[in-house]
C-alpha cells in the first residue's frame, strides 16, 4: 500500500488507545494504591499484587515509548542495529505485559 496517510492514521489512531490505556491503568494503580495505603496492616499478597501491577504498567508505557520511537526511527532512516534494538526493547517490554497479566 502507497498511501503513507492511511498507515500514518493508523499509528495515530493506535497510538492514542495506547496512551489512554496506560492512563487508565495508572489511575486504577493510583486508587488501589491509596487503598491498600489506607487499610490498616494491608496484607502482603495485597503489596505483592499492588507492586506487580505496578510493573506492568512500567513495561506497558515502555513498550509504547519503544515502539512510538522505533516508528520514527525508521522513518528517519536509523542504523539496523537501533532499529533492531528497538524491536527488542517493544517486544520485551510486551512480553513483560503478558506475562505479568496471566501471573497470579
Amino acid at each position: 500500500m502507497r498511501d503513507f496517510r492511511l498507515w500514518w492514521a493508523l499509528f495515530v489512531f493506535f497510538g492514542v488507545l495506547s496512551v489512554l490505556a496506560v492512563q487508565q491503568g495508572y489511575r486504577r494503580w493510583r486508587r488501589a494504591s491509596d487503598a491498600v495505603a489506607a487499610a490498616s496492616g494491608p496484607g502482603r499478597d495485597e503489596r505483592r499484587r499492588l507492586r506487580r501491577e505496578g510493573i506492568r504498567l512500567i513495561c506497558m508505557a515502555a513498550s509504547v515509548i519503544m515502539m512510538t520511537a522505533l516508528v520514527f526511527a525508521a522513518l528517519l532512516r536509523a542504523p539496523a542495529a537501533v532499529l533492531i534494538g528497538l524491536r527488542l526493547l517493544a517486544v520485551a517490554g510486551v512480553t513483560g505485559v503478558v506475562w505479568l497479566s496471566v501471573r497470579r
